[in-house]
């Protein structure tokens, strides 16, 4: 439903009317993809059905506009057919369904969706009376049973009103939120008395980029006031027209409190918008047991009493929220779906159709597994005008190969097969018998690098910048071949499983819907087992397509260098505009030094333990205080510490652990206090929970220690971007190694200046530092970088600048 500021109505369409007057039921969360392939089909059936008749009128489009309560709603969609014959008009419906004797029927809103066109048609022609008939279609036997009746101009007028009567509170909140609550914001200024230095110059650049509809990026340093830069003029634009709603998509949950906090500032300051936080299913999920539960979905209403009549109590629990709340946590949402009873990540989606600032993760905008299809469908989505506001936008290159990537393994489906009973069950055996050979088949081309191993299996690899036609046509039998297994033995013993391999098949083809250019065929044979991956190489693509659906996107982080490097991977075209922005802080109170007399490289790492502990200890000695030191690995860290604390096992110290949980995790950043004169050394991994979206200001960490230069260890993913990359633009090592190791280094250096007073040290340990590429790609706010030949030279630069002269050069 949308108000329509230049007519004054509501404008929707007869099936979203009809849906949400009948609104009612089970929630079933694993039925989208039924549903569109059910679509589908149904349209088939619908052409074909036509196509039989005569004096018939196909897709007939109707419109009315009807006054109700004060209220004009203009309400249109496509009759299935029209009938004239014999002086009568007749108005049909054509639904499909299955089972035996028409057990499923139509549902009450199919019926409605006949009236409104009938409602329409007398209206527009003056009719009394209308004929209609609605056309079942068994989709499993072809057979069609019609249901007919005649109904009166008046009686139609009176059933269209009893629906518009049940929308009724939708259509005033959707009134109020148009004519009263978005302008609002027209009057609000920026919420900050003093803006910071590139406060102003970022957000002018923002609102630019949403009026022109570009795509703005943005490397902002840590203090400039990022999320207020861009939610304010993105804010700014819902109150004059320019768009409808605001995606604020993060990585982190971090960046949704700071986000959440933000939109709180902007409404105290005047703006009467609604915001929602999006979270995980699972972090949402009240049943017990959770929303998988044995590794299968259980979002459905045989096994959970929140999905189980959630549309019939689902009202209750909205306008509860809407009428005493502006902002809604997980906290809130939760709550309402404990006291109505419905599914609180469910809630959370209702929820957000009645906001304007929606904060949620990369996945529902980017993902093509999970995004938010309600808003961005092609086909029935809301198709509003929206404002992408991608943080931590650093994140985004790997988050979205790995959405668009994915690794098909014939193990479980081998192990289901293992458990099948050929004599029971043929049809299963021959859709799983049939995929596995496929899959062993494409280990024949796997010739390069083949090598035997002791026990006689055999390794080797097939790459193809092609997608594999005739594999993914098996692949798509196999899925269509297990669908309706299920479909007919609910109850097998192996559903779950088979669910479960159905949902890899059908990820694997949708993203062999994307495969262009910019993607790659990986078969890997390894001691005889095959996987096939369809690797993303260059995100680039599916982000321009997926950020087509808004009209525009602002995407902004500390650590986007160099910027055209993401300008090109982000999707960011030609037409991007982009800004580097300067620190707000006064760069005298940082000092960054290079220890270059070591080399972390692997066949170098041996050497390298005692005297990166050494160059700890004399960084540590000049002040005592809180200092983090990042390692490139468990493992190196691990060998540094056994060193560190043979030489010094006095010093306080805390370390990172492999897999920590959240509440592992918070300990450890409770161990870093505000109380000066205190020495305390975290020892952590480069690129882990502590290297970045780590808030500790003041005397909490005064300096940050980095070993290695970050880059992601060698593999055959990062070897194929780098190939891909050197043929693209001839900086394939750059591309897959350097800029997002030099961003993982600049993320943890981050860490140490966080507020005007901070005063802080950063040592940068590698010899790479000290020369090319890495010169060129230090921030301009770290003016005064030298390099300290020893431990020595390091502790007296240190000590001085801790003394507050100029530090040693």
């Amino acid at each position: 439903m949308r108000y329509n500021k230049d007519t004054c109505a509501m404008e929707l369409s007869v099936r979203e009317l009809c849906a949400l007057a009948h609104k009612s039921g089970n929630l079933d969360a694993g039925a989208p993809h039924r549903r569109f392939d059910a679509m589908r089909k149904g349209s088939e059936i619908h052409r074909s059905v036509q196509a039989t008749e005569k004096n018939y009128n196909a897709e007939v489009f109707l419109r009315n506009t009807t006054i109700y309560h004060g209220i004009s709603y203009t309400v249109e969609g496509r009759a299935d057919g029209v009938i004239e014959e014999n002086g009568a008009v007749t108005v049909e419906e054509i639904k499909t369904t299955r089972g035996r004797n028409f057990a499923y029927g139509a549902r009450g809103d199919a019926y409605s969706q006949l009236r409104c066109y009938a409602y329409f048609l007398a209206e527009a022609r003056h009719l009394k009376s209308v004929h209609l008939r609605m056309r079942l279609v068994n989709s499993e036997s072809g057979e069609i049973r019609d249901t007919c009746s005649i109904a009166t101009a008046e009686e139609l007028y009176a059933f269209y009103c009893s629906l518009l009567e049940r929308i009724e509170p939708f259509a005033r909140e959707e009134l109020t939120r148009r004519e009263e609550r978005i302008p609002s914001v027209q009057a609000v200024g920026f919420p900050y008395p003093h803006p910071r230095e590139g406060q102003i110059e970022l957000a002018e650049g923002c609102f630019r980029a949403i009026r022109k509809g570009k795509r703005f990026f943005a490397q902002a340093p840590t203090g400039i006031g990022k999320t207020m830069s861009g939610l304010y003029p993105a804010v700014k634009a819902v109150g004059e027209g320019l768009c409808d709603r605001i995606f604020y998509l993060t990585a982190k949950a971090s960046t949704r409190r700071e986000a959440f906090a933000a939109a709180g500032k902007l409404f105290a300051a005047g703006a009467d918008l609604r915001t929602v936080v999006l979270h995980a299913k699972e972090q949402m999920c009240l049943r017990t047991g959770g929303c998988r539960e044995g590794g299968v979905s259980r979002c459905n209403p045989a096994d959970c009493p929140f999905a189980k009549g959630y549309y019939d109590r689902v009202n209750g629990a909205l306008f509860a929220l809407l009428g005493a709340r502006h902002g809604f946590t997980r906290g809130l949402i939760t709550e309402a779906g404990n006291q109505y009873r419905v599914c609180p990540y469910e809630l959370s989606l209702d929820l957000s159709e009645f906001c304007e600032i929606i904060i949620c993760d990369y996945n529902y905008a980017f993902d093509p597994a999970v995004y938010l299809r309600r808003y961005f469908d092609p086909e029935e989505g809301e198709r509003g005008e929206y404002v992408f506001l991608v943080d931590e936008a650093h994140n985004l290159p790997d988050r979205a190969r790995d959405m668009y990537s994915m690794r098909l393994e014939a193990g479980p489906f081998e192990a289901v097969y293992a458990r099948v009973d050929p004599a029971a069950d043929p049809a299963l055996e021959e859709a799983l018998g049939g995929f596995l050979i496929a899959m062993r088949r494409l280990g024949r081309l796997c010739t390069e690098n083949r090598q035997k191993n002791e026990d006689g299996s055999e390794n080797g690899y097939y790459l193809n910048r092609a997608p594999l036609e005739n594999f993914n046509e098996i692949v798509r039998t196999a899925k269509g071949k297990l669908e309706q297994f299920i479909k007919g033995l609910p109850a097998h013993p192996l559903a779950e499983q088979i669910t479960e391999l159905t949902g890899q098949l059908r990820r694997f083809l949708s993203l062999t819907e994307c495969y262009d250019s910019r993607f790659l065929t990986y078969i890997e044979l390894i001691q005889g087992r095959v996987t096939v991956q369809i690797f993303c190489l260059d995100p680039a693509g599916v982000l321009d397509t997926a950020m087509n659906r808004a009209r525009a996107a602002v995407l902004f982080s500390a650590t986007l260098a160099p910027l055209d490097y993401f300008v090109d991977i982000l999707g960011g075209g030609k037409q991007a505009d982009m800004v580097e922005l300067p620190s707000p802080y006064d760069p005298s109170r940082l000092c960054v030094t290079i220890a270059p007399g070591i080399s972390t490289r692997m066949e170098e790492r041996d050497k390298s333990y005692r005297k990166v502990a050494t160059l700890i200890a004399a960084t540590v000695s000049a002040k005592a205080g809180n200092y983090m030191v990042y390692f490139p690995s468990y493992d190196y860290m691990e060998k540094v510490l056994e060193q560190f604390l043979d030489k010094y096992p006095k010093v306080p110290h805390i370390v990172q652990q492999r897999n920590m949980k959240a509440r592992e995790r918070d300990a450890f950043l409770d161990y870093f206090k505000e109380d000066e004169g205190r020495l305390r050394v975290g020892f952590c991994v480069l690129g882990g929970s502590f290297s970045e979206g780590v808030d500790l200001p003041g005397s909490r960490l005064i300096g940050a220690i980095v070993v290695g230069v970050g880059i992601p260890g060698l593999s055959n993913e990062r070897n194929m971007l780098r190939d891909y990359y050197e043929n693209k633009c001839e900086r394939g090592y750059d591309y897959a190694y350097t800029y997002p190791g030099m961003n993982r280094v600049l993320q943890a250096a981050g860490r140490v200046i966080r507020t005007e007073e901070d005063r802080g040290v950063v040592v940068l340990i590698d010899s790479r530092y000290a020369e090319e590429p890495y010169l060129h790609l230090y921030p301009k706010h770290w003016e005064g970088i030298v390099a300290a030949a020893t431990p020595a030279a390091l502790a007296r630069r240190l000590q001085l600048f801790w003394q507050g002269g100029e530090p040693a050069k």
